[in-house]
C-alpha cells in the first residue's frame, strides 16, 4: 500500500504525534508512507522544534518550498495565518506528488484540509485526532457563534462526507462523526525497551520523583502541576518536554525557587522514555474542556506501558477506557491531586494491583502493533474497491 499525508508540523520535530508511532508500524510492514510537511520555521511550539531522528526508508518526506523570510516573519494570529498559507501552498504540491507516486490512499487530519478533497478521486481517510474546532476557538479566542466557527463546522462536515472512512481517536469523536463508515482506534504505546539506571537526570532520586511528559501548551494544567511541586518539596518533580508555555512555565520556576523541580526542554522520544522510567508517579493534569475530553493521550499508555501509577483529571476519553475504576488515581484539584500522589506512595499494594490493570490493557489492546494492524485492516476495503 502506498499513503500519502500532507502534515502540518516538521516530520522530525519535538512533537512525536500518533503518525510518527502508526506509520513507522506501516513502514515496517512494507508500506510506502509519502509525508509532506512544511520547512523548517523559528518557533517554540513543539511541531516545529527539530530532534535528530532515524527515518525508515519506507517514509519519504517532501517538503514544501517557502520563503524562509515569510516563513519567519511574525504575523497577527501567526499560527492560524502560516497554517492556512501552508495548506494552500500544499494543495499544488499535493497535487504534483499524486501524479508522480500513484499513491493508492490519502490520510488527511484536519478540517482546513477539506480542501484537498476537491477534484479528487483516490479514497480519503479522515485521521480524526482532536476536537479541531473547539481548538481553533480557543486558539482564536472565538465563540461558536462566530462566523469562523461556524464555517470550520461545516468544513469538518463536508470532510466527513467526503471520507470514504473516518478514524476517531476516542469514543467521544467518533459519536460527533457524521459517516456510516468510520472506526475508533486510540492512540497507544509500544513496549519499552530495558534501561540501565542512569545518573544523567539531575534529578535528587532521594526523593520520590513525580513526572510529567509532553506539551506545554494550553490544554495541560502547568500551574497546578507546578502549585503541587511547590506545596510538595519532599518530593522531586521530573517535567519533559516543551512548548509555546514553556518560557513562561521556566521563569515561574526560577521566580518561586522551586529547587525541587526539572526542565528538560524537548528531547528525543527515547530519552523520554527513560525519563518515564525515573518517575515513581506520572501526571496527566488537563484543563477540562471539550478539547481534554475527547483527547487520547498518548503519553498516558505510555505511563501504563512503563508500569507507572498515573494521577489524572478526570476525563470522559479515559473514564470510558477505565470503566471499573482501577487503572487511574483521578484528580481534579490540589488538594486530590497531593492526595492521590500521597495515597500512591503510602500504599504500594494498591499501586501495584492499578499498575498491572493498566499494563495488560495497553498490551492487549493498545500496542501500536496492534492499533497499526487496525488501521491497515479498516483501509483495505478501500483498495480493492479502488481496483475494481
Amino acid at each position: 500500500m502506498k499513503i500519502i499525508f500532507p502534515y502540518m508540523a516538521r516530520w522530525n520535530s519535538a512533537n512525536h504525534s500518533r503518525w510518527h508511532h502508526l506509520f513507522k508500524k506501516f513502514a515496517e510492514k512494507g508500506h510506502t508512507v509519502i509525508v509532506i510537511q512544511p520547512p523548517p520555521r523559528e518557533s517554540e511550539e513543539t511541531n516545529y522544534i527539530e530532534i535528530p531522528a532515524q527515518v525508515h526508508k519506507n517514509i519519504v518526506l517532501h517538503t514544501v518550498p517557502i520563503s524562509p523570510w515569510f516563513w519567519n516573519t511574525k504575523f497577527p494570529v501567526d499560527k492560524i495565518f502560516k497554517k492556512a498559507f501552508y495548506t494552500i501552498k500544499t494543495f499544488f504540491v499535493l497535487r504534483y506528488l499524486i501524479r508522480v507516486h500513484q499513491p493508492d490512499v490519502l490520510i488527511l487530519n484536519n478540517f482546513p484540509l477539506y480542501l484537498y478533497t476537491l477534484g479528487n478521486s483516490m479514497p480519503i481517510v479522515f485521521d480524526y485526532a482532536d476536537d479541531y474546532v473547539s481548538m481553533l476557538q480557543h486558539e482564536l479566542q472565538i465563540s461558536p457563534t462566530n462566523i469562523l466557527s461556524r464555517l470550520s463546522v461545516w468544513m469538518l462536515r463536508k470532510m466527513f462526507e467526503k471520507s470514504s472512512l473516518v478514524v476517531a481517536v476516542s469514543k467521544v469523536l467518533e459519536e460527533k462523526i457524521q459517516n456510516n463508515s468510520k472506526i475508533v482506534i486510540s492512540n497507544g504505546a509500544d513496549v519499552p525497551a530495558e534501561f540501565r539506571e542512569t545518573t544523567e537526570l539531575r534529578v535528587n532520586k532521594s526523593k520520590p520523583v513525580v513526572g510529567y511528559v509532553g506539551a506545554f501548551e494550553y490544554s495541560i494544567d502547568l500551574d497546578l502541576m507546578l502549585t503541587v511541586a511547590e506545596r510538595m518539596n519532599d518530593c522531586a518533580f521530573l517535567f519533559v518536554g516543551a512548548g509555546r508555555d514553556f518560557p513562561r512555565i521556566k521563569e515561574l520556576v526560577v521566580k518561586k525557587q522551586l529547587n525541587n523541580v526539572v526542565l528538560t526542554g524537548a528531547v528525543p522520544h527515547p530519552q523520554a522514555m527513560k525519563y518515564i522510567s525515573e518517575m515513581q508517579v506520572c501526571l496527566n493534569l488537563r484543563k477540562k474542556g471539550e478539547i481534554a475530553h475527547a483527547a487520547s493521550p498518548i503519553k498516558v499508555f505510555e505511563y501504563l506501558i512503563n508500569g507507572k501509577p498515573i494521577v489524572s483529571t478526570r476525563l470522559f476519553g479515559l473514564l470510558r477506557i477505565d470503566e471499573r475504576g482501577e487503572i487511574f488515581y483521578y484528580a481534579d484539584t490540589l488538594e486530590e491531586v497531593m492526595d492521590q500522589i500521597r495515597s500512591i506512595l503510602d500504599d504500594p499494594t494498591e499501586k501495584q494491583k492499578r499498575i498491572e490493570h493498566g499494563r495488560q490493557l495497553v498490551l492487549s489492546t493498545y500496542t501500536w502493533d496492534l492499533l497499526a494492524d487496525r488501521f491497515l485492516n479498516a483501509m483495505q476495503p478501500l483498495l480493492n474497491h479502488k481496483r475494481s
